[in-house]
């Protein structure tokens, strides 16, 4: 039976939030307190990890799946493609597939309750061109909620979040990386 839930929201990890879960052995807490949806390129690229001694681990999230404790996502080339083509090639040569559809599938959605999680800067340098960098979360906002207050390197942080959201904010005032 899955736990109480902290707040009605859905989030969408990325790759490396994932696998930062993974290795810190907070998956089966995150996936217990909130609604998590994964891309399906997601999916493909959390297959396998290095923990932090370096050994190699399977990363398998189809259990988690069929068992309905997260949601995988897929989107249509078509979609994709709308998405990919609001953004100029400073932005897009930064974009891995699984950042693009995880982002494509939240402007689609237009949920208030859904989010993106993620540790990689142009996700939220996106989000902030756009004008809707309240829908970014960092792994440590995420990891408080729920009670934890672990030490995170600089990447999975609330400070690193606003820096590249407030960067993205004011490349979009200034017309870069959208179309």
């Amino acid at each position: 039976m899955r736990g109480k839930k902290v707040k009605k929201c859905k989030l969408i990890l990325d790759a490396n939030v994932i696998i930062h879960l993974f290795k810190i052995d907070l998956w089966e807490k995150v996936i217990e307190s909130y609604d998590v949806l994964v891309a399906g390129t997601v999916r493909q690229e959390t297959k396998f990890y290095e923990d932090l001694q370096k050994k190699l681990h399977t990363c398998d999230l189809e259990p988690y799946s069929e068992k309905n404790l997260i949601a995988i996502f897929e989107l249509e080339p078509s979609d994709l493609k709308i998405f990919r083509n609001k953004f100029d090639p400073s932005y897009l040569e930064r974009l891995d597939a699984g950042e693009a559809e995880s982002l494509a599938y939240l402007l689609i959605k237009e949920n208030k309750d859904i989010y993106i999680c993620s540790s990689d800067a142009i996700v939220f340098r996106i989000l902030g061109a756009l004008r809707i960098s309240e829908k970014g979360i960092s792994l440590e906002e995420v990891l408080q909620q729920i009670g934890y207050a672990k030490k995170l390197e600089y990447c999975f942080t609330k400070r690193f979040r606003e820096k590249y959201s407030g960067k993205g904010f004011e490349e979009g005032m200034y017309g870069i990386g959208k179309k």
